[in-house]
Protein backbone atom coordinates (compact mmCIF):
# COMPACT_ATOMS: atom_id res chain seq x y z
CA UNK A 1 0.00 0.00 0.00
CA UNK A 2 2.78 2.02 0.74
CA UNK A 3 4.38 1.94 -2.42
CA UNK A 4 1.11 2.26 -4.28
CA UNK A 5 0.76 5.93 -2.63
CA UNK A 6 4.51 6.36 -3.52
CA UNK A 7 3.97 5.66 -6.99
CA UNK A 8 0.54 7.71 -7.10
CA UNK A 9 2.69 11.02 -5.11
CA UNK A 10 5.14 10.80 -7.82
CA UNK A 11 3.02 10.41 -10.99
CA UNK A 12 0.90 13.30 -9.50
CA UNK A 13 4.22 15.87 -9.30
CA UNK A 14 6.13 14.11 -12.36
CA UNK A 15 4.48 16.84 -14.55
CA UNK A 16 6.44 19.71 -12.04
CA UNK A 17 9.76 17.88 -12.20
CA UNK A 18 9.59 17.94 -16.21
CA UNK A 19 9.15 21.29 -16.34
CA UNK A 20 11.70 22.51 -13.71
CA UNK A 21 14.49 20.18 -15.59
CA UNK A 22 13.48 21.55 -19.14
CA UNK A 23 13.02 25.27 -17.90
CA UNK A 24 16.53 26.24 -17.78
CA UNK A 25 16.89 25.07 -21.50
CA UNK A 26 13.71 26.90 -23.04
CA UNK A 27 14.91 30.23 -20.96
CA UNK A 28 18.27 29.89 -22.93
CA UNK A 29 16.50 28.98 -26.18
CA UNK A 30 14.14 31.60 -26.08
CA UNK A 31 16.88 34.36 -24.71
CA UNK A 32 19.02 33.43 -27.92
CA UNK A 33 15.66 34.09 -29.97
CA UNK A 34 16.07 37.48 -28.55
CA UNK A 35 19.51 38.44 -28.19
CA UNK A 36 20.99 36.13 -31.43
CA UNK A 37 24.92 35.58 -30.44
CA UNK A 38 27.22 32.59 -31.08
CA UNK A 39 27.45 31.55 -27.12
CA UNK A 40 23.56 31.70 -27.14
CA UNK A 41 23.10 29.50 -29.84
CA UNK A 42 25.55 26.66 -28.38
CA UNK A 43 23.76 27.06 -25.10
CA UNK A 44 20.13 27.08 -26.47
CA UNK A 45 21.04 23.64 -28.58
CA UNK A 46 19.46 21.57 -25.77
CA UNK A 47 16.15 23.88 -25.77
CA UNK A 48 16.10 23.66 -29.66
CA UNK A 49 16.72 20.07 -29.42
CA UNK A 50 13.75 19.49 -26.84
CA UNK A 51 11.35 21.85 -28.93
CA UNK A 52 11.76 20.02 -32.41
CA UNK A 53 11.41 16.58 -30.49
CA UNK A 54 7.91 18.28 -29.43
CA UNK A 55 7.15 20.24 -32.14
CA UNK A 56 7.68 23.24 -29.61
CA UNK A 57 5.36 21.11 -27.37
CA UNK A 58 7.54 21.88 -24.32
CA UNK A 59 7.47 25.54 -24.17
CA UNK A 60 3.75 25.68 -24.61
CA UNK A 61 3.47 23.08 -22.11
CA UNK A 62 5.49 25.27 -19.68
CA UNK A 63 4.37 28.60 -20.28
CA UNK A 64 0.57 27.00 -19.28
CA UNK A 65 1.30 25.67 -16.80
CA UNK A 66 3.31 28.40 -15.15
CA UNK A 67 0.15 30.24 -15.42
CA UNK A 68 -1.25 28.04 -12.73
CA UNK A 69 0.86 28.91 -9.94
CA UNK A 70 -0.77 30.86 -7.57
CA UNK A 71 1.94 33.50 -7.09
CA UNK A 72 1.51 36.85 -8.77
CA UNK A 73 5.36 37.82 -8.12
CA UNK A 74 6.79 34.57 -9.20
CA UNK A 75 4.76 34.17 -12.11
CA UNK A 76 6.06 37.31 -13.50
CA UNK A 77 9.22 36.03 -12.49
CA UNK A 78 9.71 33.14 -14.73
CA UNK A 79 7.99 34.90 -17.80
CA UNK A 80 10.74 37.44 -17.53
CA UNK A 81 13.13 34.37 -17.84
CA UNK A 82 11.15 33.24 -20.58
CA UNK A 83 12.13 36.84 -22.33
CA UNK A 84 9.51 38.94 -21.56
CA UNK A 85 10.13 42.87 -21.55
CA UNK A 86 8.92 43.83 -18.15
CA UNK A 87 8.34 47.18 -17.03
CA UNK A 88 8.02 48.25 -13.10
CA UNK A 89 4.80 47.43 -11.41
CA UNK A 90 3.53 44.82 -13.95
CA UNK A 91 0.61 42.34 -12.84
CA UNK A 92 -0.31 39.26 -15.06
CA UNK A 93 -3.45 37.60 -13.52
CA UNK A 94 -4.23 33.84 -13.03
CA UNK A 95 -3.89 31.23 -15.82
CA UNK A 96 -2.72 33.52 -18.21
CA UNK A 97 -0.57 31.85 -21.78
CA UNK A 98 1.90 33.84 -23.46
CA UNK A 99 3.01 32.61 -27.20
CA UNK A 100 6.60 33.79 -28.06
CA UNK A 101 6.97 35.36 -24.84
CA UNK A 102 10.27 36.90 -26.38
CA UNK A 103 8.83 39.03 -28.32
CA UNK A 104 6.14 40.60 -25.98
CA UNK A 105 6.34 43.54 -23.80
CA UNK A 106 4.62 44.72 -21.10
CA UNK A 107 4.68 48.47 -20.10
CA UNK A 108 5.06 50.09 -16.29
CA UNK A 109 1.72 49.84 -14.76
CA UNK A 110 0.35 47.26 -16.95
CA UNK A 111 -2.23 44.59 -15.70
CA UNK A 112 -3.75 41.45 -17.17
CA UNK A 113 -6.74 39.77 -15.79
CA UNK A 114 -7.92 36.39 -15.73
CA UNK A 115 -7.31 33.85 -18.40
CA UNK A 116 -5.46 36.01 -21.43
CA UNK A 117 -4.20 34.69 -24.29
CA UNK A 118 -1.33 36.95 -25.68
CA UNK A 119 -0.09 35.76 -28.81
CA UNK A 120 3.25 37.63 -29.51
CA UNK A 121 4.26 35.52 -32.41
CA UNK A 122 5.06 38.30 -34.89
CA UNK A 123 4.86 41.20 -31.91
CA UNK A 124 3.28 42.28 -29.31
CA UNK A 125 3.66 46.00 -27.82
CA UNK A 126 1.24 47.15 -24.68
CA UNK A 127 1.78 50.32 -23.39
CA UNK A 128 1.84 51.48 -19.93
CA UNK A 129 -0.74 52.13 -17.47
CA UNK A 130 -2.86 49.46 -19.53
CA UNK A 131 -5.73 47.29 -18.61
CA UNK A 132 -6.65 43.94 -19.44
CA UNK A 133 -10.08 42.92 -17.91
CA UNK A 134 -10.71 38.76 -18.26
CA UNK A 135 -10.62 36.44 -21.15
CA UNK A 136 -8.68 38.94 -23.19
CA UNK A 137 -7.45 37.26 -26.48
CA UNK A 138 -4.88 38.63 -28.32
CA UNK A 139 -3.56 37.31 -31.61
CA UNK A 140 -0.60 38.09 -34.06
CA UNK A 141 -0.83 35.62 -36.80
CA UNK A 142 -3.69 33.53 -38.60
CA UNK A 143 -4.61 31.10 -41.64
CA UNK A 144 -5.34 32.75 -44.61
CA UNK A 145 -8.88 31.17 -45.61
CA UNK A 146 -8.15 32.15 -49.41
CA UNK A 147 -4.84 29.82 -49.88
CA UNK A 148 -5.09 26.96 -51.31
CA UNK A 149 -2.93 25.25 -48.28
CA UNK A 150 -4.51 26.95 -45.79
CA UNK A 151 -1.07 28.72 -45.13
CA UNK A 152 -0.42 31.68 -42.42
CA UNK A 153 -1.13 35.08 -44.21
CA UNK A 154 2.66 36.30 -45.48
CA UNK A 155 3.96 39.83 -46.71
CA UNK A 156 1.74 41.99 -44.74
CA UNK A 157 2.54 43.69 -40.58
CA UNK A 158 0.68 40.84 -38.16
CA UNK A 159 2.14 42.60 -34.74
CA UNK A 160 -0.34 44.30 -32.75
CA UNK A 161 0.59 47.64 -30.59
CA UNK A 162 -1.82 48.99 -27.58
CA UNK A 163 -1.20 51.86 -26.36
CA UNK A 164 -0.44 53.64 -23.02
CA UNK A 165 -3.59 53.91 -20.58
CA UNK A 166 -5.97 51.73 -23.05
CA UNK A 167 -8.51 49.34 -21.28
CA UNK A 168 -9.33 46.63 -22.90
CA UNK A 169 -12.78 45.17 -21.50
CA UNK A 170 -14.00 41.43 -20.82
CA UNK A 171 -13.82 39.02 -23.62
CA UNK A 172 -12.65 40.94 -26.24
CA UNK A 173 -10.84 39.62 -29.64
CA UNK A 174 -8.27 41.95 -30.47
CA UNK A 175 -6.52 40.53 -34.03
CA UNK A 176 -3.51 40.48 -35.87
CA UNK A 177 -2.31 44.00 -37.29
CA UNK A 178 -4.58 45.97 -35.11
CA UNK A 179 -3.04 49.19 -33.65
CA UNK A 180 -5.00 50.74 -30.22
CA UNK A 181 -4.42 53.99 -29.58
CA UNK A 182 -3.64 55.88 -26.24
CA UNK A 183 -6.80 56.11 -24.05
CA UNK A 184 -8.78 54.36 -26.28
CA UNK A 185 -11.14 51.84 -25.08
CA UNK A 186 -12.44 48.39 -26.11
CA UNK A 187 -16.23 47.54 -24.88
CA UNK A 188 -16.61 44.28 -23.55
CA UNK A 189 -17.17 40.98 -25.79
CA UNK A 190 -16.49 43.14 -29.10
CA UNK A 191 -13.78 42.05 -31.74
CA UNK A 192 -11.04 44.76 -33.09
CA UNK A 193 -10.51 44.05 -36.35
CA UNK A 194 -8.99 47.53 -37.28
CA UNK A 195 -6.77 50.06 -35.88
CA UNK A 196 -8.68 52.84 -33.21
CA UNK A 197 -7.56 56.05 -32.68
CA UNK A 198 -6.71 57.38 -29.90
CA UNK A 199 -9.68 57.83 -27.03
CA UNK A 200 -11.91 56.42 -29.21
CA UNK A 201 -14.60 54.40 -27.50
CA UNK A 202 -15.67 50.99 -29.77
CA UNK A 203 -17.73 48.08 -28.87
CA UNK A 204 -19.55 45.26 -31.01
CA UNK A 205 -18.49 42.60 -33.85
CA UNK A 206 -16.51 44.07 -35.45
CA UNK A 207 -15.99 46.93 -33.09
CA UNK A 208 -17.14 50.34 -34.30
CA UNK A 209 -16.69 53.51 -32.52
CA UNK A 210 -19.42 54.62 -30.17
CA UNK A 211 -18.28 57.45 -27.93
CA UNK A 212 -15.27 59.24 -27.09
CA UNK A 213 -13.05 59.13 -23.96
CA UNK A 214 -11.66 62.51 -22.47
CA UNK A 215 -8.26 63.12 -23.20
CA UNK A 216 -6.86 64.35 -19.96
CA UNK A 217 -5.99 60.79 -17.92
CA UNK A 218 -3.56 61.36 -15.52
CA UNK A 219 -3.78 57.88 -13.60
CA UNK A 220 -0.84 55.69 -13.01
CA UNK A 221 -1.26 51.73 -11.78
CA UNK A 222 0.85 50.71 -8.96
CA UNK A 223 1.46 46.95 -8.94
CA UNK A 224 -0.54 46.32 -5.62
CA UNK A 225 -1.89 42.89 -5.98
CA UNK A 226 -2.73 39.84 -3.62
CA UNK A 227 0.26 37.35 -2.85
CA UNK A 228 -1.78 34.65 -4.64
CA UNK A 229 -3.40 34.40 -7.91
Amino acid sequence: MDTLILVLVLLLYLRWVAIFLAFPWICLLFQYYKHKGMVRKVLAIPGAFLEKLTVEGVSRYIIIHIGYIPSVKLRLLLYQCLGVNVGKNVVVHYRTEIRAPYRLQLGSGCIIGDNALLDARNGLTIGENVNFSSNVAVYTEQHDHRDEMFRCTKGVDKSVAIGNRVWIGSNVVILPGVKIGEGAVCCAGCVVTKDVAPYDVVAGIPAKKVNTRPNNLLYEFDGKSCWFY
